[in-house]
């Protein structure tokens, strides 16, 4: 087995040997998800924490600096008298109604079913809704005015013991401004500092989820950063991965591998072509330095340079059809191909006393192929069945809608070395027929760049059967 080989096995067993089934990890959008809930969660304890603060050490503050600004609006309403003593307090409009607002501006009345007031917030037990029938206010809700000022009134029946009793209710519009003066500015800080801190908070948590999601990404960028030509064998860590990114790595690694692999088999083409090349250069030349005195030595001399000649061909081709894309496909009739192919091997055949005979198909075939692969493709199988059978016997070459096959009456192929015969510079055990070991190695590989498959197999004769299906 060439060293080549070798390697290329245990290579396998190692990337075999570091299948790793991958962890579960969060995925990205987990990741930040979490992360802002727990921004979202830390703001509303912080919101709680702080109004809870505000209102246990604060709540008496606030009132004091209330008050305190009501005691400048005192002092500066002092009324003296010629003595320059204090004799009164004259309070502007505004500030005085703010002392008796509470009364001022909300107001109740009780009324029982005869109409009279038998309750009331406060001295004046007149009827809010004066000239309204108590029958007629449940229900009641507009705005009355009272005293020269406009107040929402509502009214509301009640039974207490079997007696109907109605309940007005007045609230002015003056009431419901003093308390959004009151309540606004505490509002307007308390909005201002929470968001504040919401702000710092989301913001911290953003980066933080943000660094998170892209700390595998960097992860898996550090370790492509060490993949070369001399590093074929690193890998990018998939265990870590989030879900949404783990595919995209583990195609990224499988790309890696099949690189890795055919630089493999790139060396160990070029040492193999190496390898057989060697032997007849080496023939050539000492054939030239001793001379060519005699027909003998010429013809063995001319035998080593085709030899060598056709090695250099299949090598060209081989490397032709190592890239599916450079093929030129177009529809092509393999029948036209095959007659081809017969026709310039029949000296060969001839010379050889073997027979070639073609089986056409019943109904016309066409296939999408590169007509010069198929031709090369075909004309190695034929040859090879034509080395290999003794004189008299006949090679068939078949061909259908399928695939086609090439059978011969030779030895045939052992079945343990049927999975090997594609291989390049493979030979079996025990040959000492000429050949490169190129041949069926072109046959395969312009059989995969076309997507078909190509099989050895037994004929029904005994010998060799080669079949290429291009159809699945």
């Amino acid at each position: 087995m060439p060293m080549g080989n070798r390697v290329s096995e245990a290579n396998d067993s190692s990337i075999a040997g570091k299948a790793i089934v991958p962890a579960r990890t969060m995925s990205l959008a987990s990741r930040l998800a979490l992360g802002f809930a727990l921004a979202f969660a830390s703001t509303a304890l912080l919101m709680v924490g702080v109004q809870a603060l505000l209102a246990e050490r604060f709540g008496h503050l606030v009132t004091r600096m209330s008050m305190e600004g009501q005691t400048e609006d005192i002092f500066e309403g002092f009324v003296l008298n010629a003595e320059q003593n204090v004799v009164g307090v004259a309070l502007e409009p505004d500030d005085a109604l703010g002392f008796d607002d509470f009364f001022a501006n909300l107001k109740y009345r009780v009324l029982d079913g005869a109409g009279n007031v038998v309750a009331s917030s406060e001295a004046d037990r007149r009827s809010l809704l004066a000239g309204r029938d108590v029958r007629e206010q449940p229900g009641f809700f507009g705005v009355v005015p009272f005293d020269g000022r406009n107040f929402f009134v509502g009214a509301w029946q009640r039974e207490v013991h079997g007696r109907p009793y109605v309940l007005q209710l007045a609230r002015s519009d003056r009431f419901e401004l003093l308390a959004r003066e009151a309540v606004t500015p505490a509002i307007t800080d308390t909005v201002v500092l929470l968001g504040t801190l919401s702000a710092l908070i989301f913001a911290l948590a953003g980066a933080l989820a943000v660094r998170s999601v892209l700390r595998p990404i960097r992860a898996a960028e550090e370790a492509a950063r060490h993949v070369g030509g001399r590093n074929l064998a690193a890998r990018l860590p998939e265990g870590s991965m989030p879900a949404e990114i783990r595919p995209l790595v583990q195609a990224f690694n499988g790309v890696l591998q099949r690189l890795e692999q055919s630089f493999q088999e790139q060396e160990r083409f070029i040492a193999n072509a190496a390898h057989e090349m060697k032997t007849p250069l080496a023939l050539a030349r000492a054939r030239i330095e001793v001379g060519l005195d005699s027909d003998e030595a010429r013809a063995g001399l001319l035998q080593d340079l085709d030899t060598m000649g056709r090695q250099v061909q299949q090598l060209l081709h081989l490397a032709q059809v190592a890239d599916a894309q450079a093929m030129r496909r177009s529809p092509v009739c393999p029948l036209e191909v095959a007659r081809r192919v017969l026709d310039h091997l029949a000296f060969k055949a001839n010379r050889s006393d073997v027979t070639l005979h073609l089986e056409e198909p019943e109904d016309p075939v066409r296939i999408e192929a590169d007509e010069g692969a198929l031709f090369v493709l075909l004309r190695n199988l034929v040859e090879n069945a034509v080395d290999f059978s003794p004189a008299g016997s006949v090679v068939k070459v078949r061909l259908g809608a399928a695939g086609l096959s090439v059978d011969d009456d030779g030895p045939g192929v052992p079945g343990e070395h049927r999975a090997r015969v594609f291989e390049r510079f493979w030979r079996a055990p025990g040959q000492t027929r000429a050949g490169s070991g190129l041949g069926l190695a072109l046959v395969h590989e312009i059989a995969v760049a076309h997507g078909w498959t190509v099989n050895c197999g037994a004929a029904a004769g005994g010998g060799a059967s080669f079949t290429v299906h291009w159809q699945p």
